[in-house]
């Protein structure tokens, strides 16, 4: 029997800066989301469920694709799906909920997810749960991270700022962005869970670190969003406008006409429940 993911629960319950800086995000990530959307296919009146949809930025999107559909999001996070019902103005439903565990209705013709799948405690139980909630002929895509060394979007500004400061070990609980970085991984997971047809195809492109923002800002949206930033808040020798600047120095020769970009690659997922 899987148990709930109680440590991501409060982790995400408590990320502020998912909400503050919201839209920064999703024009930082759309361009990801929109290829595993792409990979769905034809979507038009038909039940789609976003997997781990936080703000609600995706789900929205995929409600402008189905017509007289249906779609559900769901996510952990009581904090950010306050932000999504609020942009939503009722246009979707939103499920707070642990998709590792909780039934999630149905059955839906689709399952989608940008970057929302790679956090679970037991990820075979999950995409069980999510198999469950899918129709007999249902598809499902997501896109998830490849390795560090492919994005150095997410590397070039936190490995500046680790540089400063004394990180304590990691968690075993603690989110793993790139823990979906391997795609026999991937293909092992889907199968134990019952999945059929998986394929994995590489997504690459520059990313807009901070959502096409200047030097200055882009630097405090990756310290904001950093591993460094509890650290340093927590009362450590190193201020926060010393790690700012080390990653500002870093991102520098990444800017152009105003904006910081920075390579990133993904995998985009998808497979069958038949």
């Amino acid at each position: 029997m899987s148990t709930v993911n109680e440590a991501q629960r409060k982790y995400w319950q408590t990320r502020q800066a998912w909400v503050d800086h919201q839209v920064q995000m999703d024009i930082q990530l759309e361009s990801f989301g929109i290829a595993a959307m792409a990979a769905l296919g034809e979507i038009t009146e038909s039940d789609v469920l976003d997997v781990g949809c936080g703000c609600g930025h995706t789900t929205l999107q995929l409600r402008q694709r189905v017509g007289n559909g249906r779609v559900v999001g769901v996510d952990i996070s009581a904090a950010l799906l306050a932000v999504a019902r609020l942009r939503s103005e009722g246009q979707v439903d939103f499920l707070e909920a642990d998709a590792q565990i909780t039934p999630l209705g149905g059955p839906y013709d689709f399952i989608y997810s940008r970057f929302g799948v790679m956090f679970f405690g037991d990820p075979v139980a999950a995409f069980e749960n999510l198999r469950i909630a899918a129709s007999d002929r249902a598809k499902l895509s997501f896109v998830c991270w490849q390795g560090p060394e492919e994005n150095p979007w997410i590397t070039v500004p936190n490995r500046a700022a680790i540089a400063l400061v004394e990180m304590p070990p990691r968690g075993p609980d603690a989110p793993d962005p790139f823990s979906f970085s391997d795609p026999e991984h991937i293909r092992q997971i889907l199968g134990q869970a019952g999945w059929r047809g998986i394929n994995v195809s590489a997504y690459k492109t520059e990313v807009a670190v901070g959502g096409r923002v200047n030097l200055r800002a882009a630097a405090l949206h990756a310290f904001e969003f950093g591993p460094v930033k509890a650290v340093v808040e927590s009362g450590g020798e190193v201020s926060s406008g010393d790690v700012l600047r080390a990653i500002e120095d870093a991102l520098a020769p990444y800017e152009r006409d105003g904006v910081v970009q920075l390579p990133g690659a993904a995998w985009v997922v998808t497979a069958q429940n038949s």
